[in-house]
């Protein structure tokens, strides 16, 4: 089953068992290149964009989800 980058972070952000702020998105950051934010810093998870209180990120420009370090899912 594939799962989408908004599945992947509610997951994270709403079970009980995992800890939001140790999530980290990697995405590409037109024209510095990529840039990573961490789960703290989101707002909301949209369908189609990453909210944070400065930007919107579009869920195509993320590269990486990363749980305590380790690699959960990468383009």
């Amino acid at each position: 089953m594939k799962y989408s980058i908004k599945n992947i972070l509610d997951r994270f952000k709403w079970h009980p068992d995992y800890d939001f702020s140790k999530v980290s998105v990697r995405y590409v950051d037109r024209p510095k290149g990529f840039s990573e934010i961490s789960g703290s810093e989101i707002e909301d998870i949209g369908h189609k964009f990453i909210y944070t209180s400065t930007t919107a990120i579009p869920h195509h420009r993320v590269v990486e989800i990363k749980y305590e370090g380790k690699v959960v899912w990468k383009r």
